[in-house]
């Protein structure tokens, strides 16, 4: 190797080293004014006003819901920083603009992250963990979801037992030690400074804070949370100011995660859990660890798709969903959403899928003689075993995650990706009314008590947050060409529909993003129903009466749902494409999907 040549791959190893420490100022009121302006306006709606595809080469960035969280990981690409970096900082940002809504800096996180220098994907799992204290999760009161299909009667009392350790903080922290290159404390300034100096409140929430209003309302704490915009109640259009919240954020950016963990906002949070019933110990705090996993792969059309570990329920169904689709054909067939065979097809796939591995199938599965296995599930022979079942699977279970969460998908210039989901797991600002630091606490365990039985006290919680990222070729050396990372119920159906279209039907990324979204059915099963008999949700006027009419010829049933009902149980996903022959970085942008992005 010449000189010349040695000197280029030592600084180029360098540029790619997660190495902290470069100067940045990401304050917003440095930002471009007419960007910035923007992005603020767009912060008004929920999604986009015109569909586009965004196109760029040194960058690219795409998030849910807040344009201006999206504005702030541009920046810190801009200003040298890593996809992990800009994925942190959208995080961070994306919670200060929803005012700690249907995300929370007290939620969790799910990472699937490629680092180009090692040429390896990744997987970080910042879950839930359950208090030690906690011995009887049977009985913990049943969350208030209403609105949701799967939601149960709620119960009220002893709210502090809804509560359970926190993720999403130091997850941030992990993901940033092991990628980052601009020093913490600076990923925290647009959500510090949006924190002090206001958001207007939008329509969204305005009706967010009239519907869940009541449950803040009920504490001293929730109704000054509640007065931040000057009203007992804040209205559309108002400033809606975080000054505990901006306090909080600063403690984090100079003392680490920590801070909310055995620090000050750690110590009040467990005082604030226990005064309303609940167990929660400044031991369960201090002992709690993100999990780096090695995340789960399976093949499909030519691409190896990495999903996150196996104890993530949703990846295991996504990979094998897409194994299930390669041994059907569907990679070689017309789209899901122009041929309705392919459609049934997709949709008794994604139907199997979500129901597998819960422990009421293992009776069914053993008298097929199918591996109950977890690990199985992701692999080609696994779904060649069940190919020929599909139709008599029992019916389905009730879901256990729910809608609100946040997502985001970044590539930076040197190639590193980074798909990610943080999400409170409920309705917005949950139902306790417990307010710490200007942090809303979520409920999070008033709806998942089966999954806290079923894990020793103290233990993390399986969640179903699953991004993922595909590369190029089979095994070890392929190259990143995309990126999805959905929220929502129906979150399996939407990310296993948009990899079939992407990597199986070439779709360009907006026809794939525009198609009709697949949903799952969460009514209650009658008795004796079987998953293969259940009608299938679809968007009312999304396919033509010829499509519904060969369905229906076919036995398949169908239920028409409105937009309201849709936007309940739907998935919705932001992804970045990248084209592995000339290095374009795609995304786009569509009318009532909640996803923003930019690319440069």
């Amino acid at each position: 190797m010449t000189l010349q040549k040695l000197i280029a791959s030592f600084v180029l190893g360098v540029l790619m080293m997660p190495t902290a420490g470069l100067s940045a100022d990401l304050s917003p009121g440095k930002w471009n004014p007419d960007e910035k302006a923007r992005a603020e306006q767009g912060e008004k709606t929920p999604w986009p006003s015109k569909a586009q595809v965004v196109e760029g080469k040194s960058g690219l960035v795409a998030g849910t819901m807040s344009p201006i969280a999206v504005l702030a990981g541009v920046e810190t690409l801009r200003q040298g920083g890593t996809a992990a970096d800009a994925a942190a900082t959208v995080a961070l940002t994306q919670i200060t603009t929803a005012f700690g809504s249907y995300v929370s800096y007290a939620g969790i996180l799910q990472l699937v992250y490629y680092d180009a220098h090692s040429g390896k994907v990744y997987a970080l799992n910042a879950p839930w963990h359950s208090w030690r204290g906690e011995t009887d999760p049977k009985s913990i009161p049943v969350a208030d979801l209403e609105g949701l299909p799967f939601a149960r009667t709620a119960t009220a009392g002893a709210e502090g037992r809804k509560t359970l350790v926190p993720g999403f903080m130091a997850g941030i922290e992990a993901m940033h030690q092991s990628f980052g290159r601009l020093p913490l404390n600076t990923l925290f300034q647009p959500a510090i400074w949006y924190a002090e100096n206001g958001v207007t409140v939008s329509p969204l929430l305005a009706k967010y804070f009239s519907m869940n209003g009541k449950f803040l309302a009920r504490t001293p704490e929730g109704r000054a949370f509640l007065r931040q915009a000057g009203n007992a109640l804040p209205q559309a259009g108002d400033k809606f100011v975080q000054a505990d919240l901006a306090k909080t954020l600063r403690g984090v950016a100079q003392h680490g995660s920590r801070y909310m963990y055995t620090g000050a906002w750690g110590k009040q949070f467990v005082a604030a859990v226990a005064r309303e019933g609940g167990k929660a110990s400044l031991a369960d705090m201090k002992s709690y660890r993100v999990e780096w996993q090695e995340p789960q792969s399976t093949t499909f059309a030519g691409h190896t798709v990495y999903a996150p570990g196996v104890n993530n329920p949703s990846g295991c169904a996504i990979l094998e969903s897409l194994n299930l689709a390669e041994a059907m054909h569907l990679d070689q067939m017309r789209p899901y959403s122009e041929d309705p065979q392919v459609f049934r097809a997709l949709s008794g796939i994604v139907r199997f899928s979500d129901i597998d591995g819960v422990p009421q199938l293992t009776p069914w599965k053993q008298s097929k003689g199918i591996s109950v296995v977890a690990a199985d599930r992701v692999t080609k022979p696994y779904a060649q075993a069940l190919l020929p079942l599909l139709t008599d699977a029992p019916g389905e279970q009730t879901p256990t995650d729910s809608h609100h969460s946040d997502s985001v998908v970044v590539v930076d210039r040197w190639g590193n990706v980074a798909a990610l989901v943080h999400s409170i797991n409920t309705g917005p600002w949950g139902d306790t009314g417990i307010v710490v630091g200007g942090v809303p606490i979520s409920n999070a365990a008033g709806f998942q008590q089966d999954r806290i039985a079923a894990i020793p006290p103290g233990g993390a919680i399986p969640q179903d947050e699953a991004p993922v990222i595909a590369l190029s070729g089979i095994g070890p050396g392929g190259k990143p060409t995309l990126a999805i990372a959905t929220i929502g119920v129906s979150l399996l159906p939407e990310t296993v529909r948009l990899l079939v279209s992407e990597l199986g039907n070439h779709l360009d990324p907006l026809t794939a993003m525009a198609a009709p979204p697949m949903l799952l059915n969460f009514e209650p099963a009658k008795p004796g129903e079987k998953a293969e008999s259940r009608p299938d949700l679809i968007p009312a006027d999304a396919y033509s009466p010829e499509f519904l009419k060969t369905l229906s010829g076919a036995g398949f049933r169908v239920e028409t749902k409105s937009k309201y009902e849709v936007f309940a149980v739907k998935g919705t996903a932001v992804m970045g494409v990248i084209d592995p022959e000339n290095g374009t970085l795609r995304s786009v942008e569509k009318p009532e999907i909640f996803g923003f992005a930019t690319a440069f």
